[in-house]
Order: C-alpha cells, then sequence, then structure tokens
C-alpha cells in the first residue's frame, strides 16, 4: 500500500518536473500558472491533468486541439514514480531516501531540458550542489561520500571542464561545450565525489562520440552538429554508483 501512495506521489511530482522541463528554459513561471497546452493554450483542467492517467485516456493528445503531445511527459512521470518507490526499498523512510531523490530528480531534469533546448540550467545545478554539500556534511550521502571527496570532486569537475573548454576555444575559435557542463560536473562530484570524475568523464565523452558520429553518418549531419553532451553526463552519473565500483574493481 505504501508503495502504491509514493508512487503516485511520485508521479505527481514528475507532472511538476515536466512542468519545470518546459518552462524554466522559457522563463515562464513554475508556481502560479495551471497547465496548458503547449500548442493551443488551453488551460488543462485538473481533471484532465490526472498524472500517467490522463496521457493514456487521451492517447496522448490535447483534448482540445486533438495535438500530439510529446511522450516525455510520460516517460517523466513514471520514471519519477519508480524513482520513489526504489528509493524507499533501498533507505526506507529516512533523509537518505529523501537526497536519493532530490539528486536522481535532478539528474532527470537535466537530461530533458538538454534534450530538447540544449540548455543545463543554473536554477538547477547550483540548488543541487548546494543541497550536495549539506547532505554530505551531514552525513546524508546516500553514496557513502564524505565532507573531503564531495568538496574536492565538486572542484575538479568543474575545472576539468572549464578547461577543456578554454583550450578548445583557443584551438577551434567556437565554443565546444558551455559552462552547463562544468556546472554539471560541480553538481556531480559534489554528490558522487572525487573517484566519480575520471569515469564519469571518459565514459560520457566516449558515448556521446560515437552516438553523435552515427547521428552525423545516418541522418547525414553536418560534421558540427551539435550533440546535447549534458544527456551524457546525467546517464553516466546515473549508472556509476551501481557500475563505477565494479570498474574500479576490475583496475
Amino acid at each position: 500500500m505504501l508503495s502504491l501512495s509514493l508512487f503516485i506521489i511520485g508521479s505527481i511530482f514528475g507532472s511538476f518536473y515536466n512542468v519545470c522541463i518546459y518552462r524554466l528554459p522559457n522563463d515562464l513561471d513554475v508556481i502560479s500558472k495551471r497547465s496548458f497546452c503547449t500548442s493551443c493554450k488551453y488551460k488543462i483542467p485538473f481533471y484532465l491533468n490526472v498524472p500517467v492517467i490522463s496521457y493514456i485516456i487521451n492517447l496522448g493528445k490535447c483534448k482540445n486541439c486533438k495535438s500530439k503531445i510529446n511522450i516525455s511527459y510520460l516517460v517523466v512521470e513514471i520514471l519519477t514514480a519508480i524513482l520513489f518507490v526504489y528509493a524507499y526499498s533501498l533507505y526506507g523512510l529516512n533523509i537518505k531516501t529523501l537526497a536519493f531523490i532530490i539528486f536522481y530528480s535532478g539528474l532527470l531534469i537535466i537530461f530533458f531540458t538538454d534534450l530538447k533546448y540544449y540548455l543545463i540550467l543554473d536554477k538547477i545545478t547550483i540548488p543541487l550542489s548546494v543541497l550536495g554539500l549539506i547532505f554530505t556534511f551531514f552525513k546524508h550521502n546516500p553514496f557513502d561520500v564524505d565532507i573531503f571527496s564531495s568538496i574536492i570532486g565538486g572542484v575538479i569537475g568543474y575545472l576539468i571542464i572549464y578547461i577543456i573548454r578554454f583550450l578548445f576555444f583557443k584551438i577551434r575559435k567556437v565554443e565546444g561545450m558551455g559552462l552547463g557542463d562544468a556546472k554539471l560536473f560541480l553538481m556531480v562530484g559534489i554528490w558522487l565525489g572525487v573517484k566519480s570524475i575520471y569515469l564519469i568523464l571518459a565514459s560520457s565523452a566516449i558515448t556521446g562520440a560515437i552516438i553523435g558520429s552515427l547521428i552525423i553518418f545516418f541522418y547525414k549531419k553536418d560534421k558540427d552538429f551539435q550533440i546535447p553532451y549534458g544527456c551524457f553526463i546525467v546517464i553516466a552519473s546515473a549508472l556509476y554508483p551501481y557500475l563505477g565500483s565494479v570498474f574500479y574493481n576490475l583496475i
């Protein structure tokens, strides 16, 4: 019963995350304004705005204009609901559960803002960096990272991307990476510690290069085609707590 309740609560939060994903990059209010169709601006009544269920019943279309609603809305709601249940299964009802949910919720929002708008927002990464330090300082970090590793991880994560960005600009005279990527690594380093930085950097860079090359080849994109690198950082960061120790045990 509790798991079902958490699933419902998680889906409600997922619905709010969808609001953040659309509105924050467009500088829109995320609190006071009612949900609306992004195509026809129809204000969605509460009985048509039930997470997961409304999307399925309406077959992924706006009730008013019948325009298709991106399936990412459903994906975010379901993933968030699963996240809440999974976090509880790991830690029960305590502060570590809250920290776990906050970290992965941040990654989820960042993934979709970067995927859709090529933006990694300070409004997400900076507050989460501060929260990560607080949870670590009071020993509530769910990834067992101490305060020293957290601070060093954040600093090194930021500096590595900043230096790469600086050198790329000096050599190519174009922006290769944004400061949003550096701030994302700051956040990740704080939450996951200094050991995570090198593996996340390497795996995200390799994966991004492979996927980017495939897209350029199969879809005939220009070689300067921009890929949302933050998405690959997010995926690598999300998997690190589960695969990082395996990798380090092998070397």
